[in-house]
């Protein structure tokens, strides 16, 4: 009952530094995703939070991330680079034939995932003076 107790604020801060990477918060810091595999360590080592529950949950960002095509390509490719980690540690907890299936779709779906460009988001461009249309008074001053 101690570890739950204390697994609260721990559990809390990993679930923050997921929205972080889900969301490209910062993605000009790739050391957040080593942070957010470090807190998972933790997790399944010092507290009572299963640790399939701590590698499918990361393996599932991690990859969801990358195949967001709203999100900057560099940090979907950081993504995509450090999915195996969690995989790795749920084919070392895939005990019965059940999880050993389940980490196989997992590993298929890390095996076939293929990046599609990211969406380029442009702001539109303001309006140049200089190149808008004559105004009905202009055209008749130079009648």
């Amino acid at each position: 009952m101690d570890s739950v107790l204390h697994e609260s604020p721990y559990l809390e801060n990993w679930r923050a530094l997921s929205l972080r990477i889900r969301c490209a918060l910062d993605p000009d810091e790739p050391r957040l995703i080593e942070h957010y595999l470090a807190e998972g360590r933790y997790l399944a080592r010092f507290t009572a939070t299963p640790k399939p529950l701590i590698a499918e949950s990361t393996f599932r960002l991690l990859i969801d991330t990358a195949s967001d095509t709203a999100l900057p390509w560099h940090w979907r490719c950081l993504c995509l680079d450090q999915a195996w980690r969690p995989l790795r540690d749920m084919q070392a907890l895939a005990h019965s034939p059940v999880q050993q299936e389940r980490f196989q779709a997992f590993a298929q779906r890390l095996a076939t995932c293929v990046l599609k460009p990211s969406v380029v988001l442009t702001e539109p461009e303001a309006p140049n003076p200089q190149n808008a249309p004559p105004t009905a008074s202009e055209r008749r001053r130079h009648s």
